[in-house]
């Protein structure tokens, strides 16, 4: 039951994530920028958000120092969204892209969730 908590907690985080990122940072950069994953650890200190840019090499890493930088934002506006005890840190990794395959096992992991509705 506890593993549920972890789950809904990232899923929370990925959502509101996805809309500080589209609205709240103004950068050209991140247009195309897509929240592939959010893990939060046991103790809900660290959350590891995984991101895809169409973005390749040099201008990939300019994107994720740009959300590393900007942490510190997003996580005092995640704060006042998402009712947790303790916010957790923020890292950024960029995610590998797997092509149609990855985009079915998120589609299939949202419907579970009943979460049909697609990223705006």
């Amino acid at each position: 039951m506890e593993g549920h908590r972890y789950e809904r907690v990232a899923e929370s985080i990925r959502e509101e994530i996805v809309e500080l990122i589209a609205y709240g940072l103004e950068d050209n950069r991140l247009e195309g920028l897509e929240v592939v994953d959010v893990q939060v650890s046991p103790d809900m200190k660290k959350a590891m958000i995984s991101i895809l840019t169409p973005h390749q090499g040099e201008e990939q890493e300019k994107v994720l120092q740009l959300l590393r930088n900007a942490k510190g934002y997003l996580r005092n506006e995640l704060a006042q969204r998402v009712d947790l005890y303790r916010t957790p840190e923020l890292y950024f990794d960029a995610a590998l892209d797997l092509g149609p395959k990855r985009r079915v096992q998120k589609l299939l992991k949202r419907v579970q969730r009943g979460r049909l509705k697609e990223d705006v």
